[in-house]
């Protein structure tokens, strides 16, 4: 089975990692626009006052783990342009390579 994800923060790699574990055979796939994974968005707010002084605190689990400890590929700087579900496609733009993928 082949799984996509849209989307890299907390709840787009807690929805993958559920995938992984529901099927450990599934190639698991997240696209992410930015350059960094699994943050807690709703922790923005208490960087912002100052409570948390390093906004790399709020990422769950770093990257390098979902790749190698949970065999979960994830395409950072990959924007998702559009979907196409009768092909089942993606029209991906890769930012650090200044080309589109599909």
């Amino acid at each position: 089975m082949k799984i996509v994800v849209i989307g890299g923060n907390a709840a787009g790699m807690s929805a993958a990692s559920r995938a992984r574990r529901n099927d450990p055979n599934a190639e698991i796939t997240v696209y992410e626009k930015d350059d960094t994974v699994s943050y807690g968005a709703c922790g923005l707010p208490y960087f912002v006052e100052g409570a948390i002084p390093d906004w790399q605190k709020l990422i769950a689990v770093p990257l390098q783990d979902f790749i190698e400890k949970r065999n979960i590929a994830v395409h950072v700087l990959h924007e998702v342009k559009a979907i196409n579900p009768r092909k089942k496609t993606l029209t991906v733009y890769d930012h650090p390579n200044e080309r589109t993928l599909e």
